[in-house]
């Protein structure tokens, strides 16, 4: 089973903001951007914003 995306690369913008390079499966690259303290936590930030997203279209795709 091939992941929905990956994370490439987290970069600070401005004060708490945070850039989050993803590619997605069907090979193109995107990104989130979210406001976070640490690095840390805006890779889990976007993860959950991810899962949700890419969950989500599966749940109408089922339907």
């Amino acid at each position: 089973m091939k992941k929905d995306y990956e994370i490439r690369l987290a970069t600070q913008v401005r004060g708490k903001w945070w850039r989050v390079d993803y590619v997605n499966k069907e090979g193109r690259m995107e990104f989130e951007t979210v406001e976070a303290l640490d690095v840390q936590e805006a890779i889990s930030l976007t993860n959950t914003i991810l899962r949700r997203k890419y969950h989500a279209r599966e749940k109408k795709v089922r339907k």
